[in-house]
């Protein structure tokens, strides 16, 4: 089905310092609500750019454990109905639903932290040249970002590229997207690394760490509890990427130039 366009046309005013007031049209980054039902019973209602949504559905429900199997939503449907997208799941996978509809804040992934084992694994190292290289491809990306100023951006990449890239009006939604884009496409984690626009907070880390990724990579700053949570479940962190340089909250042994050095194998 047809999706509204990611972004629309305003007509806006723009005021100045000592200069009379221009008129123009401006680029705004589309707002949908997306209504999510499994089995008829409808469970979330969260805000989203109306892009790669079926990949949202499917990180989502996913990673917070609501079905356990990639495959099993034998049927996913986006249907646009007076301005909003409703997502319908259908599975036959016993469900256990909560009892009333909830907002995207509602869930913040915690359902699941005691069952995520320590990610120990130091086999995959990332040299910094490639981490730099990568992340300036995935600033070149950022064309809707460009045109409105108003969107969050993630990707999902290998060493030498990146595999997927998406764009929302909420950073979580553009984790789940990329995330949702590996799942349905079968991709390997292990050797993955996920970039992201804003800063890290708690709930990208235990997204990412939902699927044993070792790289978490933003140009912003982490919280606090994203470094707790990084440490304990095994994500390299690396925050303030910013021309050519960065900063290492926690892991730094899977940078290729550390291990290189002799450094420490601690946080």
């Amino acid at each position: 089905m047809p999706l509204p366009s990611p972004i629309k046309f305003k007509k806006v005013w723009k005021v100045k310092t000592n200069q009379d007031i221009s008129e123009f049209e401006d680029l705004l980054a589309t707002e949908t609500k997306v209504r999510l039902l499994i089995n008829e019973q409808e469970i979330l209602s969260l805000a989203a750019t109306p892009m790669h949504l079926k990949e949202l559905i499917v990180s989502f429900i996913l990673t917070e454990g609501l079905i356990q199997d990639v495959w099993c939503p034998e049927e996913l449907e986006l249907i646009e109905k007076n301005g909003e997208v409703i997502a319908k799941v259908y599975t036959y996978e016993k469900v256990d639903l909560p009892s009333k509809t909830l907002s995207s804040g509602c869930f913040a992934s915690y359902s699941f932290l005691s069952e995520i084992q320590p990610y120990n694994s130091f086999n995959f190292k990332v040299d910094k040249n490639s981490i730099f290289n990568l992340f300036k491809a995935f600033v070149r990306k950022a064309e809707l970002f460009k045109l409105t100023g108003c969107l969050h951006s993630a990707a999902i990449c290998s060493q030498e590229d990146i595999i997927f890239y998406a764009e929302d009006i909420g950073r979580h939604n553009a984790v789940d997207k990329v995330l949702g884009y590996a799942l349905l496409n079968g991709l390997s984690f292990e050797d993955k690394l996920i970039l992201v626009s804003g800063r890290i907070s708690s709930e990208m880390v235990l997204k990412v760490g939902r699927w044993k990724i070792p790289f978490l990579i933003s140009r912003s700053a982490p919280t606090s509890l994203a470094v707790e949570l990084a440490e304990k479940i095994g994500v390299t962190l690396i925050g303030f990427l910013r021309g050519e340089r960065f900063n290492v909250y926690t892991y730094p042994q899977r940078i290729l130039e550390f291990a290189n050095h002799g450094g420490s194998n601690g946080n």
